[in-house]
């Protein structure tokens, strides 16, 4: 008997229904056959007895009926696997959803993703989609015009203000739909079709919209929680083009054709190397004709840095028609943006007989010219780079050996015409007297 025993150690039945598994086993106590069946209640082992196989049938198929419900646990797990069980049924409490739906429905769904992903990941961006289509829509201009009265009202800079309306304006053309419909893809294709652009330039847009965006997903029109599709656009390589000057002949067409309350701009640029927005906030005191410097003030420097840049006899030349004791030297031209766009509608202005532009502007045309031309007279790129303010690094690597000491010498050497100069005092004089109508009139 006792070898039988040992060679049926499995269960004699197993009884199954609504999920449960309950294996019966046979034994003997004191020459007497008996069934037992054990199982799991509150994760405590129990175990029950039956004299007969077919009461220890009919007893399982209670219990099976007990599980069902909750009551009783059995021995078909391991204490550990019943303890698992017990906290999935814990978790599931709260919810109202039973053990059995929720791996139900969580192997339909694995069997779906079909490896593609976490089931949270698919849960996280059905939700996200879902709370997209609940958001408020906003159309990019009207958001455009939010973002800066925020920018005004956090009393930020006016230039940068200025370039974020510039750029986020642009912008606002190209995108005029809701922001929640534009895709990083087309922000790509945006930013790649400004193809005279540089990298700098473009990335410079993307940071706008960047911005923008973000302000969106603060204000509650796209999603939190979640990068914006201007933060997936590509970024692009920042080494910049090739530098472009103007050849001596431009500049001359330029200091000759254009109308006078350029020429103070334009000759302190070509002589001096001063950046637009340096130029801007240039007042005449600053220009020290009798020490034959120009002052660049760290405040109103780019590199916050005070640098004195020599005045040239070609500089002084041009300029000092202009003379004034004080005020901006650029007459009614508020900031650099202003600059920009007056400056390109008078280049544009000058035509042949024809009717067609002469003279296409250059980026940063006269600041790169100066430093080119300077470069090739002194020869001397630390030198170079104090009047500019820039690293000699920078002057070497960029400015060095892209022209000849002839043609600088043909750029610093321009004049105006006695006629061109006469100009000048009058178109000054002029100024003069609509300034002392106008202080009257404020007097009155």
């Amino acid at each position: 008997m006792k070898q039988a025993s040992k060679k049926n150690r499995g269960p004699v039945d197993v009884i199954e229904g609504k999920g449960v598994r309950i294996p019966i086993y046979s034994g003997e106590i004191r020459g007497v056959i008996s069934y037992q069946f054990p199982y799991y209640l509150n994760g405590v082992r129990q175990r029950e007895r039956s004299s007969t196989l077919e009461a220890a049938r009919v007893r399982a198929k209670e219990l099976i009926e007990e599980l069902a419900t909750g009551v009783a646990h059995v021995a078909a797990f391991t204490p550990k696997e019943t303890a698992a069980i017990n906290e999935a049924v814990d978790i599931l409490r709260p919810l109202g959803v039973p053990l059995t739906e929720a791996v139900r429905q969580f192997a339909y769904a694995r069997k779906r993703l079909n490896g593609e992903g976490e089931l949270a990941d698919a849960v996280n961006f059905f939700v996200a989609q879902r709370t997209k289509a609940k958001l408020p829509e906003v159309r990019i201009p009207d958001l455009v015009k939010k973002l800066l009265a925020d920018l005004r009202n956090k009393e930020k800079s006016r230039r940068y203000v200025l370039d974020m309306q510039a750029r986020l304006n642009r912008a606002a053309e190209n995108f005029a739909g809701h922001i929640s419909e534009v895709r990083s893809s087309q922000i790509d294709d945006w930013l790649t079709s400004m193809e005279e652009a540089t990298g700098r330039t473009k990335n410079n847009y993307r940071t706008a919209l960047i911005t923008l965006f973000s302000f969106a997903r603060q204000k509650g029109y796209l999603p939190r929680g979640q990068e914006t599709e201007a933060e997936f656009s590509a970024r692009y390589d920042d080494k910049g083009g090739e530098i472009g000057i103007y050849s001596p002949a431009q500049l001359e067409l330029l200091l000759t054709r254009i109308e006078p309350r350029f020429v103070p701009f334009i000759a302190i640029g070509a002589f001096t190397g001063l950046r637009s927005a340096e130029i801007v906030r240039l007042e005449w005191p600053e220009i020290r004709f009798d020490q034959e410097v120009v002052e660049v003030k760290a405040a109103k420097a780019k590199t916050a840095s005070r640098r004195l840049v020599p005045i040239t006899p070609a500089l002084k030349a041009w300029v000092e028609p202009f003379r004034q004791k004080e005020g901006r030297v650029l007459h009614a031209i508020p900031d650099e943006f202003a600059l920009a766009k007056n400056f390109r509608k008078a280049v544009g202005e000058i035509r042949s007989e024809n009717g067609s532009p002469m003279i296409k502007i250059v980026h940063n045309g006269l600041r790169h010219s100066f430093i080119t031309y300077r470069m090739a007279i002194l020869k001397n790129a630390a030198e170079v780079a104090l009047e500019a303010g820039n690293s000699p690094r920078m002057i070497f690597e960029h400015y060095r050996e892209l022209t000849t000491s002839d043609r600088a010498g043909e750029w610093f050497a321009l004049r105006p015409s006695d006629a061109r100069t006469l100009q000048f005092s009058e178109w000054v004089q002029k100024l003069q007297k609509v300034a002392k109508k106008g202080s009257a009139e404020k007097k009155s």
